[in-house]
């Protein structure tokens, strides 16, 4: 059995807590052909002094750099590069035992991509593939997981994707780098069952501490339709780009203390393209038009009770939960 060599990025940033967790993580898997690429991207609570107990290592390659972002550092991990295949591991996560082998197993000369989950999505159901237009569609409405780790990349389709790492954001990064990737995949995207990935939540992580505005998010989404283009169909466009812009809105409410702001170009653009699609939505379309915080919080009850109206299978799962706790 042919086995390809695969090529991980690890992007290291102030995790000097986790690094040797992380790098162990990989070092103990079942599927050996592999090499490790440490980036330090301007770290200064130590991390670059752990990595350096792995530089000995014949398969680990460090690199320092000054602090660049995480976009720019993927970019050079790609380039860097010598594998058929490309995995990102974020340098406070962990891969779950065999996960390389697992998502290699599903790889081939018919596909470009392959995708895992990580342990705490209980996400059932699922088939063997997504046929590359419907995983376009699924990463563009965020429908899936948009993270770039615990996905396995044909390395010559990240080099072939040309709007893969040219925006170098503070959040959601993933997002414009998976759309990119996406639309230049013509291939099925094969898709592991099993979990691969544990995604470890961090309070002094960008994500918590980095807050979503209604400024970032129009620009991001913009951004988003402007690599995304015409490669569906304007329909299928159309109702992808509102499923994302609702994804964040509840985000930026939290954020911002929930205070809305139904001026805003961002909540505008969103009942426009609702109009447009003839899309009903009430649940959302009352969230959309509060703005005090108080009102806010109203609406977003009266979503959750309107959604479990419109969709009885909410209730069933609520309770799973609530037996679960």
């Amino acid at each position: 059995m042919h086995k390809p060599l695969v090529s991980i990025v690890v992007p290291i940033y102030n995790t000097a807590e986790y690094i040797d967790e992380c790098v162990q993580s990989i070092l103990s898997q079942s599927y050996t052909n592999t090499e490790i690429i440490l980036i330090n991207d301007g770290s200064t609570d130590g991390s670059g002094e752990i990595c350096q107990k792995y530089v000995n290592l014949p398969h680990v390659r460090y690199v320092e750099q000054e602090n660049q972002g995480l976009t720019k550092v993927r970019e050079k991990g790609v380039i860097l590069s010598r594998g058929e295949w490309v995995m990102f591991v974020d340098s406070d996560d962990v891969l779950l035992q065999d996960s390389i082998k697992r998502l290699v197993q599903l790889s081939g000369d018919d596909c470009d991509i392959v995708i895992g989950r990580h342990l705490n999505n209980k996400n059932t159901g699922l088939p063997d593939y997504y046929s590359w237009e419907e995983y376009l569609y699924r990463i563009y409405s965020i429908t899936t997981s948009i993270s770039t780790w615990g996905k396995l990349y044909r390395k010559q389709l990240v080099m072939n994707s040309p709007h893969a790492f040219e925006y170098n954001l503070i959040r959601a990064q993933d997002l414009l780098t998976n759309i990119a990737i996406a639309k230049t995949n013509r291939k099925n995207v094969q898709i592991c069952k099993e979990p691969v990935y544990y995604y470890r939540q961090r309070l002094n992580s960008t994500v918590h501490t980095i807050l979503f505005s209604f400024d970032y998010c129009y620009n991001l989404c913009n951004i988003a339709d402007s690599i995304m283009g015409e490669s569906l169909t304007y329909r299928k466009r159309l109702n992808g780009s509102i499923s994302q812009r609702l994804y964040y809105y509840p985000i930026i409410l939290k954020g911002n203390n929930y205070q809305g702001n139904n001026k805003h170009p961002f909540v505008k653009n969103i009942i426009r393209r609702m109009n447009e699609a003839r899309m009903l939505r009430l649940s959302d379309r009352l969230v959309l038009a509060a703005s005090d915080r108080r009102t806010v919080k109203i609406c977003l009850l009266s979503s959750k009770i309107i959604r479990r109206l419109e969709k009885p299978s909410l209730i069933h799962r609520d309770i799973k939960r609530i037996i679960k706790r």
